[in-house]
């Protein structure tokens, strides 16, 4: 199991707030994200968001007269929303989010691999706690 530490930002028209919701021992990223997906008391939109494809990419172009002019245009190999968490670790971690709709706050969520091949029992009183979960 690897130990890997859930992270949050909250954006709110006032202010924001970024922490540890709590560690997890997980296998892999995949088991991570879909916990994070499912998890009581973690909303988001990723299960809704697994049908986006992140397939169009702005480029900035000079015209004629020197100025810059941004245009978009579809990749070839367009990435899924799923694929794109697992590779960048979650949302928390995309320099390209934006917040968007803030009025009640957006919370965004990601992940960090904090310890590999570690035993579930060095850990058994924090799981009890809570602070650590696991996935079986």
């Amino acid at each position: 199991m690897n130990l890997y530490k859930i992270e949050f930002t909250h954006h709110s028209p006032k202010d924001s707030e970024s922490g540890t919701r709590h560690l997890l021992l997980a296998k892999n990223d995949e088991q991570v994200y879909e916990h994070i997906k499912s998890a009581d008391g973690i909303y988001n939109s990723w299960e809704d968001d697994e049908k986006v494809i992140y397939d169009e990419v702005e480029e900035i172009f000079k015209d004629e007269y020197g100025g810059e002019v941004s245009g978009w245009y579809y990749e070839d190999n367009p990435e899924l929303f799923k694929n794109r968490m697992l590779r960048i670790k979650g949302e928390n971690n995309d320099e390209e989010y934006e917040v968007e709709d803030a009025y009640y706050g957006v919370t965004v969520w990601g992940w960090e691999l904090l310890l590999e091949n570690v035993e579930v029992k060095n850990y058994e009183e924090l799981i009890k706690t809570e602070f650590v979960k696991t996935i079986e």
